[in-house]
């Protein structure tokens, strides 16, 4: 094969990023040559959207169109979850593709490039760093909240066996990652669209603690009525591997909203939980996600969420403003919020997540903290804790080749 340089850009969520890895590793199988940071003499582009907002489908728009400018003569393919939930007649690219079979996308942009067709092995490992592993455990979505498009775009829940992702964690582990994240849409159903008895999240859990070796599990998100007693105890254990971090997606902390965009809790059982979770684990950190503006969401609305947020006292907030998307059922609601308000109520909003951050933070100051190593600048060592805040720590009496390692130090500073 002659020459072909290609990049991936990817927006979105974490599921998206193992996608684009996957796919690097298949395009590198067939001889592709991926170029990570030069964006010249390309000859492939591939953009893997978004569309979880009107701002992600605006910004691949973008992407496309400044990469088109910057190699006009290279092939450009559109895929992921914005092909897939809109029927795209515009001349945006090339190839344009949704989601699901990375095989058949491989085998499309051999097409492009007048590629007969090559045996398409399974990539065992699709990861690009030597520090943190991503494993997407599970795909799709069965819960249908009256904002989200994701059911629409990745379907249905579709759980990968347990001995497959054993297997790559396992593999992962001996070549020296010291941190296995589990991605999923929704992490805390996995396996109950499998037929295999008794397999579910602390199952798989469970087998991957069971792995020989220095590292540690991190959950990317889990739903709060999914966080069982049984959950929390087996993280709470001495010998858990499963990091003292949960992403717990609040959206509102009204009931009168939760109940509007489908969520199935009420703001008291949210804090129940995290109350458990608090008197077994103190210091845990609880970040979230929170639309602002959703319809109908009054002033006294969000004025409960920034409450509630407060006595939650959540480590960081990340603040979506709510747009509405066609296929959901939420854009016909009534009582649309303006433009104005949403952006007031997301500044406040995340006025106070700048808050919260700094108090957790404050709070995690003089403990002893364990980072997996990811940047080594000069006298420091930069990497996320086990609570999900990238720190910085000195390392000036320790030998600098430490990429990759889990080390232990003290809080300087957080970012």
């Amino acid at each position: 094969m002659k020459n072909i340089n290609f990049k991936i850009y990817t927006l979105g969520c974490k599921v998206n990023q193992y996608d684009s890895l996957a796919l690097s590793g298949l395009l590198m199988q067939q001889g592709y040559k991926e170029q990570k940071y030069k964006e010249k003499d390309l000859n492939l582009i591939i953009v893997n959207s978004c569309a979880v907002t009107h701002s992600a489908i605006s910004k691949s728009r973008k992407v496309l169109k400044a990469f088109k400018k910057e190699n006009p003569r290279a092939r450009l393919v559109l895929m992921g979850c914005w092909p897939q939930t809109h029927n795209l007649k515009e001349n945006l690219a090339d190839l344009i593709l949704g989601v699901g079979n990375l095989e058949k996308v491989v085998l499309e942009i051999n097409k492009l490039f007048n590629i007969k067709n090559q045996v398409i092995s399974k990539v065992d490992l699709v990861n690009a760093n030597k520090t943190r592993y991503f494993i997407k455990v599970q795909d799709g979505c069965n819960q249908f909240c009256s904002y989200c498009i994701i059911p629409y775009s990745r379907g249905r829940l579709k759980s990968r066996k347990e001995l497959e992702i054993i297997a790559e964690a396992q593999k992962a582990i001996s070549l020296g990652y010291k941190e296995i994240v589990l991605t999923g849409i929704h992490l805390g159903l996995y396996g109950k669209d499998l037929k295999t008895k008794n397999l579910n999240l602390l199952k798989l859990l469970k087998e991957l603690n069971n792995i020989k070796g220095r590292f540690r599990i991190r959950l990317s998100s889990i739903e709060v009525n999914e966080i069982s007693d049984d959950i929390i105890a087996f993280i709470a254990k001495k010998d858990s591997k499963i990091c003292p971090h949960l992403h717990i997606s609040l959206q509102s902390g009204s009931n009168k909203i939760l109940k509007l965009m489908n969520r199935p809790y009420t703001k008291e059982e949210f804090k129940k939980v995290v109350n458990k979770l608090r008197i077994k684990m103190p210091d845990i950190a609880i970040s979230t996600d929170i639309i602002v503006g959703f319809p109908s969401e009054t002033e006294k609305d969000f004025l409960e969420t920034m409450s509630f947020s407060k006595k939650i006292g959540f480590s960081k907030i990340h603040v979506f403003s709510f747009s509405a998307h066609k296929k959901t059922s939420a854009y016909n609601f009534p009582k649309q919020v303006n433009g104005k308000t949403i952006k007031n109520r997301s500044k406040r909003l995340r006025d106070l997540n700048r808050e919260l951050k700094n108090n957790y933070y404050q709070k995690m100051k003089d403990k002893k903290l364990e980072i997996v190593v990811e940047r080594v600048d000069n006298n420091y060592a930069y990497g996320y804790s086990q609570y999900y805040f990238i720190c910085k720590i000195n390392i000036k009496k320790i030998n600098s080749q430490v990429q990759g390692k889990r080390l232990l130090g003290k809080l300087i500073s957080s970012f």
